[in-house]
């Protein structure tokens, strides 16, 4: 098909320890208004594996965990255990501590952490949020070669029950072999990248194979998928650009070394009243 969304680069990540991170200080611009895409994965897992508490600001962070449960502590009043499927968005605003722990399922683990900037001024520094989405509660619309998981935002009229700081369309989806999907999103989402998980995919003369990010060229084109002789699961991510400064910190980002500033401050103290607190 020639009026498909392109590839206009290719990324294979950068590994440290179980996470390989797609987005960087470096290319954060590129993707507005996606500020990060984690895949994190391990084998022979005996024990839970995780992060200590550790503070954000400035972003929406959708967690998702497709092998193992994933236990979330945070300082939103937020405590949960979510089973492979289940879905966790925290809006930290002007600052969030939390606490992340996996238990392996057969001795694997694996989830996926996607971050948005939020929108500058009143919505970057509200106050911090979290909700939990069960996976029997999102959308699962089937198709002749495909399957697609509606994770956030809106696929062919399954809409997703979480309510978003802004426009995005997260997609979790199976492709059978030498099948075909296609998708005409919003015109104003733009932005976008396509992860493949497993198998391999085709999308307007490129190739993906697994752990790839196909990063989009920006365009209103509908978008097209298609396999060969295997199937493939992968992730589409489109998002309409917020055109905002991007100042991160790594944990957080802001529009404004002001905004940083005080988000960082207002982790500080959380961190603080957590020990104070003896959590």
């Amino acid at each position: 098909m020639k009026n498909t969304k392109k590839i206009n680069k290719i990324r294979y990540g950068q590994k440290t320890g179980a996470i390989t991170a797609f987005i960087d200080a470096d290319n954060i611009h590129e993707l507005d208004p996606f500020v990060l895409w984690d895949h994190f994965e391990a084998k022979e897992v005996i024990r839970t594996t995780g992060l200590d508490y550790h503070g954000h600001s400035g972003i929406d962070a959708i967690s998702y965990p497709v092998t193992g449960k994933l236990r979330h502590l945070d300082s939103s009043g937020n405590q949960v255990t979510l089973d492979s499927g289940d879905i966790h968005v925290m809006t930290s605003g002007n600052g969030i501590i939390h606490k992340d722990t996996m238990t392996p399922q057969n001795g694997r683990v694996e989830s996926f952490s996607l971050w948005t900037a939020l929108p500058a001024g009143q919505q970057e520094m509200a106050d911090a949020s979290s909700a939990n989405i069960a996976s029997h509660q999102i959308p699962l619309v089937e198709e002749a070669d495909s399957a697609t998981k509606v994770l956030i935002g809106n696929y062919k009229g399954a809409l997703s029950p979480i309510e978003y700081s802004i426009a995005v369309t997260y997609l979790d989806i199976i492709i059978a072999p030498y099948g075909v999907w296609h998708f005409e999103p919003d015109k104003l989402q733009t932005t976008g990248f396509i992860y493949v998980r497993s198998g391999r995919a085709y999308i307007g003369g490129n190739q993906l194979h697994p752990h790839q990010m196909g990063t989009l060229h920006p365009s209103t084109l509908p978008l097209e998928i298609r396999t060969g002789s295997i199937g493939t699961r992968l992730f589409v991510s489109l998002g309409e650009p917020l055109h905002q400064p991007f100042i991160s910190s790594g944990s957080s980002v802001h529009s404004s070394t002001v905004n940083m500033s005080l988000g960082e401050q207002r982790i500080k103290h959380l961190m603080t009243s957590k020990k104070i607190d003896g959590l």
